[in-house]
């Protein structure tokens, strides 16, 4: 049987990515507020790659704004570049996110939909995302 070396290391990459929650096609497990297809670059740093992982690790235990997102992972570290990779690759909807951040506030507080609003736009969210987010959570 003839191997071939590219088929080989194209393998064993498209298994390193599996293994890293990301498949060759882009395609991972569904998350609360994330997207079901994620784009990766090929040539991604170990840097970006780790804030990549850290940002999917986050996001799977609390809902972030891009923004907010973005501030969490500088401040682990990483650089302005490193974080904007992770918080663009992430996969997440920000729209998504800012419901679920809403129906978090408003399991523990009470909020009035303006007072909502301005704690989302506060958290990092936008306006359209916030009025989205505090939209469907009164429902």
């Amino acid at each position: 049987m003839k191997c071939n070396r590219k088929k080989i290391l194209a393998r064993v990459l498209a298994c390193s990515l599996f293994l890293g929650g990301l498949s060759v096609c882009g395609a991972m497990p569904q998350l609360p507020g994330m997207d079901s297809t994620v784009t990766v670059a090929q040539a991604a740093t170990a840097g970006q790659r780790n804030a990549l992982s850290q940002a999917k690790s986050y996001l799977r235990t609390m809902p972030f704004s891009k923004k907010g997102l973005k501030k969490q992972l500088k401040f682990e570290g990483y650089t302005n570049s490193e974080a904007n990779y992770g918080v663009n690759h992430c996969g997440a909807n920000w729209k998504k996110q800012a419901v679920a951040k809403a129906k978090s506030y408003l399991k523990t507080m009470s909020f009035s939909r303006a007072r909502l609003k301005q704690q989302l736009i506060f958290e990092g969210f936008t306006k359209a995302q916030a009025e989205y987010g505090v939209k469907k959570a009164y429902k």
